[in-house]
């Protein structure tokens, strides 16, 4: 609507989501999570004098993911009243279990054990994670009939 309550025409028409800008506290502990724990890779990356990353680019395929440094940054203690629910991730098919196991082996903060939606034909598989800023990351993979049944999938 416009200011005299018409309805009015969109000013844009986005054609996708470039990236997503993330505070966090430690730079370097973050970069070795995305990429050690979660498999992104580096495409760019800032250090201060001092050696240490300030600004970080990484790549999730087509995307990106920006780990700006702010030590003072201080998620709200109540995850209702973040700004941000989470950030959603696509990864390859893999053994959904086996998966959430091996986050807990990692230490990395859960937030849901296996989620599952979709229809008989195109099922999918989350695990919700915070990273270690309490961001929330939904890692979700697109699975195939035979996989889902596979893997354990509740009927749809």
């Amino acid at each position: 609507m416009d200011r005299t309550g018409e309805q009015a025409a969109p000013l844009t028409a986005p054609t996708g989501l470039d990236h997503v800008n993330l505070h966090v506290r430690d730079a370097d502990a973050a970069l070795r999570f995305y990429t050690e724990v979660l498999g992104l890779t580096i495409d760019w990356l800032d250090r201060d004098d001092a050696g240490r990353a300030t600004f970080v680019v990484l790549d999730a395929g087509p995307h990106n993911v920006f780990l700006m440094r702010t030590p003072d940054y201080a998620p709200p203690a109540e995850r209702r009243s973040r700004g941000l629910n989470h950030v959603c991730l696509m990864i390859r098919p893999s053994e959904p279990a086996s998966l959430l196991d091996a986050l807990r082996d990692r230490g990395v903060a859960l937030r849901s054990a296996l989620v599952w939606r979709g229809s008989a034909a195109r099922r999918t598989c989350s695990i919700y994670i915070e990273d270690l800023d309490g961001h929330g990351i939904e890692l979700k993979q697109a699975l195939s009939p035979d996989q889902a049944a596979a893997w354990g999938a509740p009927s749809a």
